[in-house]
């Protein structure tokens, strides 16, 4: 019976989903028999057709115990809070049959058929609904990238009782790098080559980028979201997060006073100066009013920044034109939602360089 591996991050963001279907449809696999797919044999299928590089039984490693796959998944639930595990799957052809009402939240999904998905509805502090997950029937549960929203430990137990279920490996960090997410999800579904594609469309997208604009390179940047009076300013883009690696990615270098906000993202008046870099980009969330980061934006303690007082300083509204988040886009750490924000944000910040 083989094990599942797990492993480690070696690239960053973003795919284009016509590519990956286009490979997939090209797949070969395994039918029940043993016999090779007929091309074109799971057209009205939930996946595309399988590599037949992953044997089944398929046992199912996490941190919380062990569950077994025993043949290829058709029905897939997608369960982690902020739908990155359904991003994922999007990105290689797959249709969830149940995803998390976020999975709108970004707007950018909305091309790749995410209005059409059964969702759940997610309340922060509150628990998945298990009912829902067991009433959509799911031969596979998926919950990759979760840390940020509670621990999956809570809900493995209930969760295994309804079908196997597919986790990250335990890890300390708020976001999981998506490429170990999606290598975990392609050997799983028999799709290894179809993950494999999707780091490859993004190391070329973003390659092309920091090819494009090479004054981006050896500058530092901010990603830092202001989320009101409630929560305040917040810093996230410190070491490990999904924009530090955005940021990355497009060829600036790390701010040497990210490992400030390391433990505690919030930004108080006594570390505003450690937010200045080369370049900085502002977030406003949908709780922030217009009138709330004006007010923020005005103070001497602001306007006294290197990258503000210098005019190298993009300040994002809450919704793109097309009703699109980058806010959200570029936290949540997905391929098909970076590779989006890239086209969006790039043009910006070279517009104040």
């Amino acid at each position: 019976m083989k094990k599942t591996r797990r492993s480690r991050v070696i690239a960053s963001i973003g795919a284009t989903l016509a590519t990956i279907l286009l490979i997939a449809g090209c797949s070969t696999s395994p039918d029940s028999n043993g016999s090779p797919e007929e091309p074109g044999a799971n057209e009205s299928s939930l996946l595309p057709a399988a590599e037949g590089t992953t044997t089944y039984p398929l046992t199912l490693e996490s941190p919380y115990g062990e569950t077994v796959l025993k043949e290829r998944p058709e029905r897939i639930a997608a369960i982690v809070p902020n739908a990155i595990d359904t991003e994922l799957l999007l990105s290689l052809g797959v249709t969830p049959v149940l995803t998390s009402n976020f999975v709108s939240e970004g707007g950018y999904l909305e091309a790749h058929g995410s209005a059409k998905l059964d969702t759940y509805e997610f309340t922060m502090g509150e628990d998945i609904p298990i009912e829902a997950i067991a009433a959509s029937n799911p031969d596979l549960i998926v919950t990759v990238g979760w840390p940020g929203f509670g621990e999956v430990r809570d809900y493995y137990e209930r969760l295994s009782q309804i079908a196997p279920v597919v986790t990250s490996p335990e890890s300390s960090q708020h976001i999981i790098p998506w490429q170990d997410s999606i290598r975990i999800l392609g050997e799983t579904l028999d799709l290894s080559d179809a993950a494999e594609a999707v780091i490859a469309e993004h190391d070329e997208l973003f390659a092309q980028v920091r090819a494009d604009h090479p004054e981006f390179d050896g500058l530092t940047a901010t990603w830092a979201i202001f989320y009101g009076p409630a929560n305040g300013l917040q810093y996230f883009s410190q070491p490990g997060s999904a924009p530090a690696a955005f940021l990355t990615d497009l060829g600036f270098s790390e701010n040497p006073n990210a490992t400030e906000f390391a433990t505690d993202t919030k930004v108080s008046d006594e570390l505003l100066s450690k937010i200045d870099a080369d370049i900085l980009i502002l977030g406003q969330s949908a709780a922030a009013s217009d009138a709330e980061i004006q007010e923020l934006t005005d103070r001497d303690l602001f306007q006294n920044l290197g990258a503000v007082s210098s005019g190298q300083f993009v300040q994002l509204p809450p919704k793109t034109e097309d009703g699109g988040d980058l806010v959200w886009a570029i936290t949540s750490g997905g391929p098909i939602g970076n590779a989006w924000a890239a086209e969006r944000i790039v043009p910006q910040i070279a517009d104040v360089l």
